[in-house]
């Protein structure tokens, strides 16, 4: 899987922020473009006030003249500087409710797409490594990539400027500062390129702290915690997950810590050669007092800024790696339905179901739970798989049920391949009861239906429930049907016995009333 999987580059998934972002909130872009013209063009102010005070003072064209030149720079100032905090201050929401959107987006593929996938241990690191793009406040990736976009860009705008001054006053102090700033620019990639090749590690030991954390919440197993002392060996293993992910994450900052210091080093080194530079030219009368100052700024801004533009761009690269986590979930976790898929209204009733030598593994390195099976269940027949734990039978109905593809065989239903229908319309011959019970915490007749109380038949659902046996237990409470299942979202939701919650399951399979 991994090497189907299509890395985007930077430039690509900026676009494809920026599209998604323009899709939901148009606005954000006019935020965008006045946040990042203010923010590339304030530091000039700075970078040029020191030199006008100079001149005007060197001028000797009086009190009045200096304040009032002043007074209109800072004026311009200040305004920029009131656009430039609108636009961030009303950029922020949007940007903020778009990790949101991810977030929905991740949670509805994760329910609806392949089901084998997502029943695997890679598939749940998958997942982890997905969620944990948008889960992270404002350090997520999308939020992490807007803002180093609207930086790069006002940062070149500064730079531009500074480019040019530095230029004019000698261009080998500007080759000088471009080539160690380079230097820098790899010292970060080899941080980077560690931090990468621990995404699939970080990414498990996320999954299993996640699991664990649910695991200790489960009311379900609130029981067995407190009977069978379960609390020590708990907190041991949510431990030693913690203890791994300190000493991934300890290693990759200090690689970090490591290029960090590089850069400092080199920054101390470039400009001191820089600053030795100026001063000599001062002397020697090749530049004037105010222009000493601008230059000295600019060599102190170009550090600044070229420090920002590569880090920037590093920043942007190593939330590209995190984007790209996300954007494969979304695009890899289905497998491809058929070109021409056969319309489902082909299956009519009565049903024939039909597995012709099928052969089943889980992966290519397991051994196989199924081979060679094959049985015909004739119409309007009643069939019953018996054997031992770990036979295979949840297998068979799973894989009859769409969930699986056969590795060798094939299974028919009105003689019909099953592979030949779209997954989302066989799920709509079925109406199957696991071994695992999922009961949601919204109202009971909610959980039955699936469909809000309005949209529900309630009539059909109180014969379903009468049918399932377990009518009377939830029409004894005030709200009958519209009282809340569970106490996670409402203190007075019903509580079910295992044996119970097995009815409620049934009542769900009647209503739907699937062929099969």
């Amino acid at each position: 899987m991994k090497d189907e999987i299509k890395e985007h580059n930077v430039l690509q998934n900026m676009i494809h922020l920026l599209g998604m972002a323009y899709k939901q909130y148009k606005i954000v872009f006019l935020f965008i473009i006045l946040e990042t013209i203010c923010s590339g063009l304030l530091p000039l102010f700075g970078l040029y006030l020191p030199k006008l005070a100079v001149e005007l003072v060197l001028d000797n064209r009086g009190l009045n003249h200096v304040l009032l030149t002043l007074g209109g720079f800072a004026a311009a100032y200040v305004l920029l500087q009131c656009v430039n905090s609108v636009a961030s201050q009303g950029k922020y929401p949007f940007q903020n409710n778009l990790r949101n959107v991810y977030m929905r987006a991740l949670f509805e593929k994760a329910l609806n797409c392949d089901y084998s996938i997502m029943e695997t241990s890679e598939g749940q690191t998958w997942y982890e490594k997905a969620r944990s793009v948008v889960n992270n406040g404002d350090a997520s990736a999308t939020s992490q990539m807007f803002n180093a976009m609207v930086s790069l860009i006002s940062g070149l705008i500064s730079f531009a400027f500074i480019f040019g001054i530095i230029s004019n006053l000698s261009p080998y102090i500007l080759a000088l500062l471009i080539l160690l700033s380079v230097v820098n620019y790899f010292s970060d990639g080899f941080a980077l390129r560690y931090d990468k090749k621990q995404r699939d590690i970080t990414g498990d030991l996320q999954k299993k702290s996640s699991y664990m954390e649910r695991a200790m919440a489960d009311i379900g197993a609130a029981k067995d915690i407190r009977i069978y002392n379960l609390s020590l060996l708990f907190a041991d293993i949510k431990e030693n997950i913690l203890r791994q992910m300190f000493v991934i994450y300890t290693k990759i900052k200090n690689r970090y810590f490591l290029a960090d210091s590089i850069k400092m080093l080199i920054t101390v080194c470039r400009d001191g050669i820089a600053y030795a530079y100026c001063i000599r030219q001062v002397i020697n009368g090749t530049i004037t007092v105010p222009d000493f100052i601008l230059y000295m700024s600019a060599i102190a801004g170009f550090s600044a800024w070229l420090n920002g533009i590569v880090s920037n761009i590093i920043l942007l690269k190593r939330e590209n790696v995190r984007l790209n986590d996300l954007r494969a979930f979304f695009d890899y976790t289905n497998k491809l339905d058929p070109e021409q898929p056969l319309p489902i209204s082909m299956i009519k009733q009565p049903v024939e179901i039909q597995f012709k030598n099928v052969g089943f593994r889980y992966t290519d390195d397991t051994p196989k739970i199924i081979d060679g099976l094959s049985f015909h269940i004739h119409a309007n027949e009643k069939a019953a798989l018996v054997g031992v734990n770990g036979a295979g039978k949840t297998t068979i109905v799973k894989l009859l049920c769409g969930f699986y593809k056969v590795n060798e065989g094939e299974i028919l239903i009105n003689g019909y391949n099953i592979d030949l229908f779209k997954r989302e319309d066989l799920y709509t011959l079925f109406s199957a009861v696991f071994q695992d019970i999922c009961i949601l915490p919204v109202t009971a007749g909610e959980n039955i239906s699936f469909l809000k109380n309005a949209e529900s038949d309630e009539e059909r659902l109180i014969h379903c429930l009468e049918i399932a046996g377990i009518k009377d237990e939830i029409m004894k409470h005030d709200n009958k049907l519209n009282t809340p299942m569970l106490k996670t979202l409402d203190e007075n939701g019903i509580v079910l016995s295992g044996g119970q919650q097995q009815k409620l399951l049934l009542a769900r399979a009647l209503y739907k009333d699937a062929p099969y």
